[in-house]
């Protein structure tokens, strides 16, 4: 019905009704589509004024194809079906219509369902970044929650647009607009404020023997929970990719994180960051990965097809979260002990049961050459390129994605620092703030990582 009402209105996304919707703010990547939609439309079939005007005038037309879409648009009637009964029968009758035939996704039919609970509020928000169709308007701190979602949305995306060989840099999430971002902005919402499936969705797991009961999720009636949502998503997310405003940021470069071997954005990859990330600052740990963090990266970079095969985990979207999250966890721990052999880290990851799905052979087959260049192989060069080009952290040596990019004086104003060029470093935010705590903790373990040699030399 929605693709119908597009093609009536002539807008697939950038149009007349998106525009007012959005505020004259379209996203250019949104726009983007609306046009190459639109082209592909009028020419394959033809614009519904044009047609209906054909249907109504054969004359304006030779083409005998559109002539005839023409007539059968301006002659025919839709078949509708009537329901007997209030809004919840209509709504019943909805859900039953999309459970047959070609259904309606899973996910979105839950969202469907829940869409006055905070967290599917919260999700439709962030995913239009405060604009499009507002399912909060109602509420009295509306204009609160689309700030909220606009400030989300810049976040967790930033700009959005395709990797080619003209990109200007990675977008970090990926593109917003597929069904693929739209789960991973639930699952985000959800695993940041302790949601889980059974709280929410229409149909709780069956109860068992002895299971702890589950407390139902409430609408939100004033729009408080859904703030209090997105609030938590904007806090917890900062730790990872803030920029530099935001002094306890990370700012881990997605194109280490988030991408795979083939050029694409993993979104369970991209959410294992950020809950990563979190773990790291809940338990005081920011210190420690910020000593090893250049090594820790440049495994993860060697070994991106760990990505893609933890990422393709079978099962839920959150198993491959919590696969991967783990593999960061030992990798952590291997590189604070010392180890460096990329030998026995990956053993040592095999050997997790967890990380089951990284016992292949690392030298995968070659893909067959191709004439042409396909997509995935432009993506990977401009990902691979990308990364190779990176300015290194001054105080880590991790890559620095340009996004949050600090400005660190090398030496302090406190003692006499200018604000000279020659005095400028770019670094992550945490590590500006943090750089002499980081500095003394290097030390420490660079010499427990030096006698630990020694014993090994002597033995």
């Amino acid at each position: 019905m929605s693709a119908l009402i597009a093609w009536v209105n002539d807008d697939y996304g950038a149009g007349e009704i998106s525009n007012k919707a959005w505020g004259q703010a379209v996203p250019p990547e949104q726009k983007r589509l609306h046009d190459e939609t639109k082209k592909l439309i009028d020419f394959e079939i033809g614009s519904y004024a044009q047609l209906y005007d054909f249907g109504l005038n054969p004359e304006h037309t030779s083409e005998l194809d559109k002539r005839r879409r023409g007539k059968a648009i301006a002659t025919m009637q839709l078949s509708i079906q009537k329901v007997e009964g209030d809004a919840t029968v209509a709504e019943e009758s909805f859900y039953k219509i999309n459970s047959n035939s070609v259904a309606i996704d899973q996910t979105e039919l839950d969202m469907i369902r829940a869409r006055k609970k905070p967290n599917a509020i919260a999700v439709r928000a962030l995913i239009a970044a405060g604009k499009g169709y507002k399912y909060w308007e109602d509420f009295p701190n509306a204009k609160e929650i689309e700030a909220k979602a606009a400030e989300g949305y810049q976040l967790l995306f930033g700009e959005a647009f395709d990797i080619g060989p003209q990109s200007p840099d990675l977008p970090r999430a990926g593109q917003p607009y597929s069904s693929d971002a739209f789960k991973m902005v639930l699952d985000l919402v959800n695993m940041f404020n302790g949601i889980t499936s059974a709280m929410w969705t229409h149909k709780p797991p069956a109860k068992k023997k002895g299971a702890a009961v589950v407390t139902r999720l409430p609408n939100d009636a004033d729009g408080a929970a859904t703030l209090k949502y997105l609030g938590a998503v904007i806090a917890k997310s900062q730790i990872a990719v803030g920029g530099p405003d935001y002094s306890g940021s990370l700012g881990l470069d997605q194109g280490v994180y988030a991408y795979g071997a083939t050029g694409n954005v993993h979104p369970a990859a991209y959410l294992a960051s950020l809950r990563f990330a979190v773990e790291l600052n809940d338990s005081n740990r920011l210190i420690d990965f910020s000593v090893v963090r250049k090594d820790f990266e440049d495994f993860l970079v060697r070994y991106k097809i760990f990505i893609n095969k933890l990422g393709h985990s079978k099962g839920s979207r959150t198993r491959s979260l919590e696969s991967i999250v783990q593999m960061y966890r030992l990798l952590l721990e291997m590189m604070l002990k010392g180890e460096r052999s990329n030998e026995k880290i990956v053993a040592a990851l095999q050997a997790d049961p967890m990380l089951k799905d990284l016992n292949f052979p690392i030298k995968d087959e070659p893909e067959p050459i191709r004439k042409r260049f396909s997509k995935s192989a432009v993506r990977a060069k401009v990902v691979m390129e990308t990364l190779g080009s990176r300015p290194a952290c001054p105080e880590c040596g991790a890559r620095l994605p340009p996004y949050c990019r600090s400005k660190d004086h090398i030496e302090k104003v406190e003692v006499g620092g200018m604000g000279d060029v020659e005095n400028l470093n770019f670094t992550h935010p945490f590590c500006n703030s943090a750089r002499e705590t980081i500095r003394e903790r290097r030390v420490v373990l660079e010499a427990k990582w030096a006698e630990k040699t020694v014993i090994i030399d002597t033995e």
